[in-house]
């Protein structure tokens, strides 16, 4: 597991853990009630006892020392403390057992906890679904069906004479000109004008490196001239895409940002544009999948944070996980139909690639989605000036709820709320 997903918060000190396993008990109290003269026992089920976290995390090379501060910390305060479990979310509780484990060769510590759980509610399962996996999974497929379209153009375009490109087998390494040899006229004059094309591409962005473990650089492309193309136009989009991601502060941004900037290629008047065109919607889809994944992880973190009690009963302040802000449905329904825009040109340029059309209907449907499950938003007049915690209350929303209206509304001083004000629908 990764140290991103899991983290443990004692009081203001958070502690980011490289974990392998989590292990989750969950055991009821059952009492048993045995009469004399009777075989067995009347059983009465009494509720589910704490739930316990068994977490193994390692502190190693430079991170060493971290082990001493979590032990510290952990005997430190009475307070509860928090857990961001991967499955689970934000879980609340104490830690009843610390096992430490030191390796004498290596600066290598691991540490058994054993996490008790303070009262929780009900545990809302995760669907099995994701809009970044579906969006992932017809990517691929998209970049095979790219590579046999330029295929079937070559085809068309040579006729016979493109048996001679499309036989050779080619080193997606190497320089794309020189591995051809023995080709007709019309042939020749093909690989050179791809080559060309190749190099002007690679030219490109040339401060922006594609990442070694990046989603193009994990497909298998075709070891052949259309699969040297596709693959060298999907890397410069990549490259795009990331210039993009780099240069843009809001999510809602980072899709028209890449149009912007990729219809450098998009609209260059040459034979491959069409290509380029079609590669560039699959990205787009990428990323636009990418962002409604972050924000529904955001909604998570929210909702968990929310269940959770802001203050103490002695009215001390509790820790919060910082949550960060969710899109709007009108952010959600822009990114959607500028994406939508890409692929229905994409579409228009190639009948034979199903996967565009997966993509859009992945995308639809996780929006589609998200409108039913966001609580709707309606617009309020506050008349007179009132803090927004009374707000709140106002409208049967509760005090957790004023962040999350802080953020979709332009809201200078929350104790001074007037006029115009949204607020979730009860």
């Amino acid at each position: 597991m990764a140290a991103d997903d899991t983290y443990l918060s004692i009081l203001d000190q958070r502690f980011e853990l490289e974990t392998e396993t989590i292990e989750d008990g969950f055991e009821s109290s059952i009492a048993r009630h045995e009469f004399p003269y009777r075989d067995g026992a009347l059983l009465e089920d009494m509720g589910q006892k704490a739930r316990t976290v068994r977490i193994r995390c390692y502190f190693l090379n430079e991170n060493y020392d971290a082990h001493k501060d979590l032990i510290n910390y952990l005997g430190y305060s009475d307070d509860l403390h928090e857990l961001q479990h991967l499955r689970y979310g934000l879980i609340q509780g104490k830690i009843e057992s610390i096992v430490v484990r030191h390796d004498d060769r290596e600066k290598t510590a691991e540490i058994d906890l054993t996490f008790v759980e303070n009262l929780r509610g009900t545990i809302e399962p995760e669907p099995a679904t994701s809009v970044a996996a579906d969006v992932e999974e017809a990517f691929v497929a998209g970049q095979a069906e790219l590579t046999a379209e330029i295929e079937r153009d070559i085809e068309e375009q040579l006729g016979t004479d493109a048996a001679g490109i499309l036989d050779t087998a080619v080193d997606l390494g190497s320089g794309l000109y020189e591995q051809f040899g023995g080709l007709t006229r019309e042939a020749h004059a093909y690989v050179r004008a791809a080559d060309t094309y190749v190099k002007s591409l690679n030219a490109k962005l040339t401060g922006v490196t594609n990442p070694a473990n990046g989603l193009i650089a994990v497909i298998d492309y075709a070891a052949n001239l259309p699969g040297y193309v596709a693959r060298s136009i999907a890397g410069t989009v990549e490259r795009y895409a990331i210039l993009a991601a780099a240069s843009s502060a809001f999510p809602e941004r980072l899709v028209d940002n890449f149009h912007n900037g990729v219809d450098d290629i998009c609209a260059a008047p040459d034979t491959y544009r069409k290509y380029a065109r079609i590669s560039a919607a699959q990205r787009s889809a990428h990323l636009a999948a990418t962002i409604f994944k972050e924000d529904k992880d955001t909604g998570s973190r929210q909702k968990q944070a929310q269940a959770t009690a802001s203050f103490s009963s002695l009215g001390r302040r509790l820790s919060r996980q910082e949550t960060g802000e969710i899109l709007t449905i009108n952010e959600m329904e822009q990114i959607l139909s500028a994406v939508r825009t890409r692929l229905q040109e994409a579409i228009s340029l190639s009948r034979n690639m199903p996967s565009l059309k997966n993509l859009a209907e992945a995308l639809t449907d996780h929006v589609r989605q998200m409108k039913l499950e966001r609580p709707k938003v309606i617009a309020v007049e506050v008349h007179n000036s009132l803090p927004l915690h009374l707000v709140c209350l106002k409208y049967g929303l509760t005090t957790s709820d004023a962040e999350q209206l802080m953020s979709i509304n332009a809201i200078r001083h929350p104790n001074y709320v007037s006029g115009e004000v949204n607020v979730y629908a009860g």
